[in-house]
């Protein structure tokens, strides 16, 4: 992946801890996705009895083992892999398209371990059916359309994938890219609103919405309408990618943490996160 911005950030002390408290605006499918673990086995080892709500602050036990990432990894394609300045069993795993759980387990660590700068870690090779990673990276296949497994459970929002096209069409932004960071924030979700009032699939902002209503021309788009927020999410990433030159990290960023403060402060490490997160999600559509 081509991103012209340093990605070496040190991760959030949240991507190697046993428990974490829930920020405001992320779901359990994106915190299950971050940490290599099921939304189910996030819900049963927490006791969520509704995995759809999940209040920010709430404090999470994160599975160190699910029967999902218990897959056996091929034999004899393992990478040797030094560990850098920055570096987390998170950035790493992401890096090379496994789980923190198969990572750790490959080295006899545990997620709550410290990698030591110079240390040599031996990375799995990436099992080669589609359906044997963890749930936030296992993939099946969908009228043609490579789709997220948590997302072949829900029709509704498979009935989504239309729309999607149809907006990323509009607009000339890679479906994918779209599909990715609507998932990342929301599931698919059009009930979800953050503690700010980012609101629906797109996780737009008030200000956000006001500004797409201007540049688009069209005082009556809502945020509360699914194909409308579809649109302005699309509208929005079109935008930053003009203004980035295409570069799909960088418009990430700016979607995350607002360009104008990416570009006087630079990311912050919870928008380093984030990137990561959206462009691995994006490789499952």
């Amino acid at each position: 992946m081509a991103i012209a911005m340093a990605i070496g950030f040190a991760s959030p002390s949240r991507a190697g801890a046993a428990s974490i408290r829930v920020p405001a605006g992320e779901n359990l499918s994106q915190i299950a996705h971050t940490y290599g673990t099921t939304v189910t086995a996030l819900a049963g080892a927490n006791g969520i009895a509704d995995p759809n709500v999940i209040v920010a602050g709430t404090v999470l036990r994160i599975p160190t083992e699910t029967a999902v990432t218990s897959a056996p990894v091929a034999a004899g394609g393992a990478t040797k892999v030094v560990v850098a300045s920055g570096d987390s069993l998170w950035t790493i795993a992401t890096r090379y398209g496994i789980t923190m759980n198969a990572l750790a387990r490959s080295n006899g660590i545990t997620l709550t371990s410290n990698l030591l700068i110079g240390t040599t870690l031996s990375v799995p090779a990436r099992p080669a059916a589609p359906n044997s990673g963890a749930g936030g990276t296992a993939t099946v296949m969908y009228e043609g359309q490579s789709i997220p497994v948590a997302l072949a459970a829900f029709p509704s929002r498979l009935s989504l994938l239309p729309v999607f096209q149809k907006w990323a069409d509009a607009f000339g932004v890679p479906a994918s890219l779209l599909e990715g960071t609507s998932w990342w924030e929301s599931g698919w979700q059009m009930s979800v609103v953050s503690s700010t009032g980012a609101m629906g699939i797109g996780q737009l902002e008030p200000s956000t919405v006001a500004t797409l209503r201007i540049l688009l021309g069209n005082p009556l788009l809502s945020a509360a309408n699914t194909s409308d927020n579809i649109e302005m999410a699309a509208a929005y990433l079109h935008q930053l990618l003009g203004q980035t030159s295409g570069n799909q990290g960088l418009a990430l960023a700016g979607y995350y943490q607002g360009l104008s403060s990416v570009r006087q402060r630079g990311l912050l490490p919870s928008t380093a996160l984030y990137v990561h997160g959206v462009l691995a999600t994006t490789t499952l559509f």
